[in-house]
């Protein structure tokens, strides 16, 4: 009967209870009081649908609930203030209010998050330090799981699922052929099926601003690696370790700061959630300041388990902490500083220790952080990360991942979920 009531209502009024002035010139303060109360309403509904990544039931129930309540008590207050009547329409309108300031949230939020889905990433990989021959006991290439997959094919899944489009391997051209046949191939193949490309980049010792020391054999850094990427980097990008495990959020922080406009970030791990059973770790503890900016990363080394958390040395350090694991996002922009940066760093610190001297990331964005030349948003990932640094760490990793396929967090067939 209600519904009936409203649906024969005469339309045209209701559209002409909604003009702020009547025909005659004179103030519909009823027309004004609905589209007072209108507006807040749409307002409100589309705030409570800010936040949310979809339409959640129980928030849609309350916007309707609330914006029902707001009608009834609009039309009572015009009833005792006899500036209106109480209508069922109105109620009607009123409530559809909210509805509508959800609806074009909806629709907005959708086509903003598709765009920013199909904006280009890229993932670059650091895979150069793989061993010149493949082969058993190569970290790089231990599978994890029974299907024989190794830590970096699940890292790319959860980049392209993050949203990245752009696979970027850095390695070495003397593994170039067996690289390809083990891994890149396989790899490409893959990612061609879900629209992603892949590019490689060459690490060469050679690939310098100066003259190679004589005995040099070390390979450069992180720094110089990702250099080598410059040419075929265009887009926002993360760099990753090839034989660490992140995990999903990580990814997905990263790409959601990138393609919002970010310029630098990095995820920050917990520092208990990136602990060996099995010996002390070197780990980049990060300072930051109030809004979650990194002012400092602080090299700690042997960090290893105890009873009640963690230590180096015998002094008790901080499980809570958040440290850096190599996961950083940058900006084609960077690669124009890094490269400057290489050339201070062979003038300032090849000389002194031509053998050994390394161009690090982290060391080189600490050093922009400190002369106020660069800003790193820490974004916070609860995520375990696993990594080999010890053999007898390949079983409990194993484990792990095995408890996340049985967990459903993967599937057994990795990539038929993306």
């Amino acid at each position: 009967m209600i519904c009936r009531s409203i649906w024969q209502c005469p339309w045209e009024n209701i559209i002409g209870e909604w003009g702020v002035f009547a025909s005659d010139g004179t103030l519909n303060t009823e027309g004004m009081l609905n589209v007072l109360l209108f507006v807040p309403l749409a307002y409100f509904g589309v705030l409570g649908f800010f936040q949310q990544d979809g339409l959640d039931k129980e928030i849609l129930f309350n916007i309707v609930k609330t914006s029902f309540g707001f009608s009834c008590l609009i039309e009572i207050c015009q009833l005792f203030l006899r500036v209106g009547t109480f209508q069922l329409s109105d109620i009607f309108q009123n409530t559809l209010g909210g509805f509508i300031g959800v609806a074009i949230w909806a629709m907005q939020q959708k086509i903003m998050k598709r765009g920013r889905k199909n904006m280009n990433t890229t993932l670059l990989i650091m895979a150069a330090g793989i061993g010149s021959r493949f082969g058993s006991g190569i970290k790089q290439l231990e599978p994890v799981d029974a299907s024989n997959h190794i830590i970096m094919d699940y890292s790319i899944h959860d980049a392209i699922e993050a949203g990245f489009n752009h696979v970027v391997f850095i390695i070495r051209k003397d593994i170039e052929k067996e690289f390809k046949e083990v891994i890149g191939d396989r790899i490409a193949s893959i990612c061609d099926s879900h629209g992603v490309t892949v590019d490689y980049a060459f690490q060469d010792i050679n690939d310098i601003p100066g003259t190679l020391p004589e005995g040099r054999t070390k390979p450069w850094g992180t720094g110089q690696a990702v250099l080598a990427a410059k040419d075929v980097i265009k887009t926002p990008f993360i760099v990753i370790n090839a034989d660490d495990y992140y995990g999903k959020e990580g990814f997905k922080a990263v790409h959601e700061y990138l393609v919002n406009g970010g310029k630098s970030c990095m995820a920050g791990f917990v520092l208990k959630n990136t602990l060996s059973d099995n010996g002390g770790v070197t780990r980049g503890i990060c300072k930051m300041d109030e809004k979650g900016n990194l002012t400092e990363v602080v090299e700690t080394k042997n960090i290893v388990k105890t009873a009640t958390g963690a230590e180096t040395d015998g002094v008790a350090v901080d499980v809570n902490s958040l440290v850096s694991m190599n996961m950083w996002g940058l900006t084609p922009e960077f690669l124009d500083v890094l490269e400057g940066g290489f050339k201070e760093f062979f003038e300032r610190e090849v000389p002194g220790n031509p053998l050994k001297a390394e161009y690090l990331i982290p060391i080189f964005i600490g050093e922009l952080l400190e002369q106020g030349k660069m800003s790193v948003k820490v974004l916070k990932t609860n995520d375990t990360w696993y990594g080999m640094t010890y053999h007898e760490d390949v079983a409990a990793v194993k484990g792990s991942f095995k408890e996340m396929l049985e967990n459903g967090v993967y599937k057994a067939d990795l990539f038929s979920d993306l």
